[in-house]
């Protein structure tokens, strides 16, 4: 699970402050790419012989398109062949100048949300760590990405629809499988379908969320009251709070974004008290939600039954006779890995900080091994004399494992693992407290 990685702010704010930019100049790379079009197989000459031919896609507005001394455009007499193609383009951005005049954006200038650079970076890195270990350590998975159809291929990917979470996927796809045997096959649902983060077309998880920010801003806005005579002076004097304008969470973004790209913000903000105070608050806006049972079902219930789902089936087919899948990668968002982690219970009240992660690993137990191999060194020592019939799921959020308090009860983890590693009895039990089915989360939404 891999949420949206180094991107600029959402909307504008701070700007003029320290060295904080109107427009941030942070994406080279993403403004010159290929995009899939439909083209006429043999380019079309003039002619003047249309009346009464048409052709595909040709509408009523099209016909009566005509040039400015009043003829036709010609199109051929035969019904030409389409076929797919691929267009060179340069994307900038425009902002709006004096007198609403356009005002062309820099080669390098993003759009608000957009991957950065440093973005891409980070996520070719993390795809390239997920190459030194599920490839070059473990031979999990293939060295090439194989060209097969979703569903026989041991590699799976998912993005939910915006562009920064699928160009993210795309960056871990290239430092995962620099060498492919076809185009990357992943998948994105439509919205009302989207359950890789809490979806907000669900109109009964709005009215509680609502609530549920309503009573956050009620206990934690005297406590950003005493940030004022520092912050205010930077937000047109007004206060800083968790419904006020700037929101809290917004000011925070943006402190997070500069302080990541290296770009110099006013001095209050470099304070970690500062920090502290504003991230406190917005963790409790975003995340306090998750403490309603039925808010955390209808959030993030689809998901962890997905997951749940995935990993009962391979525990079904341990020779992977009909389920080939070895490794899914889901590119998502901070609010879904923090509603995962509030979904085991095991959430550290921090926000998910850039290039954050989360890993769910299906153990099997193997033999005591006559001789070292790379897989049985990978996996924790524990497991090398167990049994070779029970499985295991360890959960890891940045490299660490999570301790989920079901499986800290007695004979819900495996011995010797502090916890750490759930027996499938304990992942199971975790589990059920949130995970629904898409027609129980329809029910709940309309509730």
């Amino acid at each position: 699970m891999l949420p949206l990685f180094h991107r600029p702010p959402v909307r504008k704010r701070l700007a003029g402050f320290g060295d904080i930019p109107a427009i941030f100049p942070l994406c080279a790379t993403g403004r010159q790419f290929s995009t899939a079009v439909r083209a006429f197989a043999t380019p079309l000459g003039g002619g003047d012989e249309t009346e009464g031919h048409s052709f595909e896609g040709e509408t009523s507005n099209i016909r009566s398109f005509q040039l400015s001394n009043g003829s036709r455009p010609g199109f051929p007499t035969v019904k030409p062949e389409l076929v797919p193609g691929r267009m060179e383009v340069r994307r900038l951005s425009e902002d709006q100048g004096v007198g609403n005049a356009p005002v062309a954006g820099g080669p390098a200038d993003c759009y608000w949300g957009e991957l950065t650079d440093l973005g891409r970076s980070s996520t070719l890195t993390l795809g390239a760590r997920l190459r030194a270990l599920y490839v070059d350590q473990l031979n999990f998975v293939p060295s090439t990405l194989p060209d097969l159809p979703i569903g026989s291929n041991p590699v799976a990917f998912r993005s939910t629809g915006m562009n920064r979470t699928i160009e993210s996927l795309h960056q871990i796809v290239q430092g995962l499988f620099p060498a492919r045997d076809g185009p990357v096959e992943y998948v994105v649902r439509n919205p009302q379908d989207e359950s890789l983060y809490p979806n907000s077309l669900c109109a009964r998880m709005r009215k509680l969320d609502r609530s549920s920010v309503e009573q956050a801003a009620k206990m934690y806005n005297p406590t950003l009251a005493p940030l004022d005579p520092l912050l205010s002076k930077y937000i047109n004097g007004a206060p800083v709070r968790i419904d006020g304008h700037p929101r809290a969470n917004g000011l925070l973004d943006t402190i997070m974004v500069c302080k990541a790209h290296s770009i110099k913000v006013p001095v209050e903000f470099e304070d970690p008290t500062v920090l502290e105070t504003l991230e406190t608050a917005v963790v409790h806006e975003w995340f306090d939600g998750h403490s309603n049972p039925e808010f955390k079902k209808l959030a993030m219930g689809r998901l962890i039954g997905d997951l749940a789902s995935l990993i009962e089936r391979k525990v079904a087919d341990p020779k992977e006779k009909t389920d080939k899948l070895r490794l899914a990668v889901y590119s998502c968002h901070d609010t879904s890995l923090g509603g995962i982690l509030n979904a085991l219970g095991a959430f550290d009240s921090r926000w998910p900080p850039f290039t954050s992660h989360i890993a769910f690993e299906l153990f099997r137990p193997t033999p005591a091994p006559t001789t070292t191999s790379t897989l049985s060194s990978f996996l924790p020592s524990f497991l090398h004399s167990t049994p070779a019939s029970p499985y295991y799921v360890r959960v890891k959020y940045n490299g660490k494992p999570v301790n989920i308090p079901t499986c800290r009860k007695p004979g819900m983890s495996l011995e010797g693992s502090n916890g750490e590693v759930c027996t499938m009895e304990g992942f199971r039990e975790a589990v059920a407290k949130v995970a629904i089915t898409a027609k129980e989360w329809e029910s709940g939404c309309a509730a």
